[in-house]
């Protein structure tokens, strides 16, 4: 009885953040992720979530070992690393100025496309989704 009732106040603050002016299309969302994937040719899995670590959108291989949930806390997290070590280059990005809406991109190693973050910068700058 206790979960359903803590679930149901998760979900009553949640749903008090947003307005109906926030809903973003999940077509769009997904348009952003494809051209993240078309800066970084070494793009492996990527996903957007709130700060509190629900996931908004996500771009993951079918038969990945790292789960939606690790990558999400992996994105509001820089003490706890839900993914393994040294194996991918893990790019952390706030997508809007107050911060409530963050991205992790995991990348191969070794990166070679460097340079690419100034596009990824001004994409981010240039998206109005959030």
């Amino acid at each position: 009885m206790s979960i359903i009732l803590f679930l149901v106040f998760i979900q009553i603050i949640w749903l008090s953040e947003f307005r109906l002016e926030d809903i973003i299309h999940q077509e769009d969302v997904n348009y952003f992720l494809s051209e993240v994937e078309q800066i970084f040719p070494s793009f492996v899995a990527g996903i957007l979530c709130d700060h509190h670590g629900f996931p908004i959108a996500a771009k993951i291989p079918q038969n990945f070992h790292i789960k939606e949930a690790s990558l999400a806390l992996s994105a509001i997290s820089k003490d706890i690393d839900n993914v393994n070590g040294s194996r991918y280059i893990k790019v952390r990005r706030d997508l809007n100025k107050s911060k409530n809406i963050k991205m992790l991109l995991l990348l191969e190693r070794p990166i070679m496309h460097i340079n690419r973050f100034k596009q990824l910068k001004e994409l981010i700058e240039g998206q109005g989704l959030f």
